[in-house]
């Protein structure tokens, strides 16, 4: 009886000893077991790019100590391809807490920073769960269903087979999509109208690239992406750009940036008629803006490459 009332009183004492030090003892297992453990970078998938641009670089090292860690390691967890992914403050960081949850909460930041991954890795819902001693989990609802990318790459694999060849500028070559896909798909204006007016979507995929391949049908983000794994496949560096509104693409060919809009190359006509233009074809910033300073505004903080 007396062994088992000292047992007793030693877990009541052990107990109020790791209330009263919480805190040191979390930081004494962060420091031995967390700060100094070497975490091994999310294994890539097939789709992942292993491009560094002015806004994020790739990153093998997944302890933030400072805020330029946090946007690096976002984007080299999207662009690996990973569903879920844990990584760390350091605690030299103080403000480390603070500034993930300024990011966090920043969607226009997060979408920028998914305009630069391949669709296929790019998230549909981003998630962050954060314990108050730093330790973060990252997990990705993914945009693209494997039978999304299996249709995708059905379709633009075909098109490159038949359409595209050495002789080809890397100019002609993009034309040759661009046309292509304007040409077997027209804007979807219903779908367009309903997300204006904050309703239901519901299950038209013209948001995504299945959408002007496979169904016909497209927003601007189903031309974008389209363009973008197609210039992914021909290794041709670029990324999308986007505001509240509107997203198109960026391509780096002859030694520049340059925007590329399917959408406002497709454009809707009071007769229905169905025409192609090349008013937003692989043109520089400057033009842009002189053909619309409005639908094509964008925060020049992101997309730095346009500055040079």
């Amino acid at each position: 009886m007396k062994k088992e009332w000292f047992a007793s009183i030693i877990v009541c004492i052990s107990f109020l000893f790791c209330l009263c030090f919480k805190d040191e003892i979390v930081n004494v297992v962060m420091k031995k077991y967390i700060h100094y453990k070497t975490i091994d970078a999310p294994k890539a998938n097939s789709y992942y790019m292993e491009r560094d641009f002015e806004l994020v670089k790739r990153t093998n090292d997944f302890h933030i100590n400072n805020y330029q860690d946090i946007l690096d390691i976002i984007y080299t967890i999207l662009d690996n391809g990973s569903i879920e992914f844990t990584f760390y403050c350091d605690e030299s960081y103080g403000q480390c807490v603070n500034d993930f949850d300024k990011v966090s909460q920043d969607q226009v930041l997060l979408s920028t920073i998914n305009n630069m991954v391949s669709p296929y890795n790019s998230y549909k819902k981003v998630y962050f769960k954060r314990t108050s001693y730093g330790e973060i989990t990252m997990k990705i609802d993914r945009l693209y269903s494997d039978e999304d990318v299996r249709l995708v790459n059905e379709k633009i694999d075909s098109f490159i087979n038949s359409n595209i060849n050495d002789s080809m500028s890397m100019r002609d070559k993009i034309k040759a999509f661009h046309d292509y896909l304007i040409n077997n798909s027209i804007y979807d204006k219903e779908r367009a109208s309903i997300i204006e007016n904050g309703g239901e979507t519901g299950f038209s995929n013209s948001h995504k690239a299945i959408g002007p391949l496979v169904d016909g049908l497209s927003l601007c983000s189903g031309y974008s992406d389209a363009m973008k794994i197609f210039l992914d496949k021909l290794g041709i560096a670029n990324y999308k750009i986007s505001n509240s509104r509107h997203i198109w693409n960026l391509v780096y060919i002859d030694g520049s940036w340059l925007h590329l809009d399917l959408t406002w190359d497709d454009p809707i006509t009071n007769d229905g008629e169905n025409l192609l233009l090349y008013s937003f074809f692989l043109i520089d910033t400057d033009a842009l803006l002189k053909l619309d300073s409005e639908g094509h505004t964008f925060n020049p903080d992101y997309y730095k490459e346009l500055s040079h």
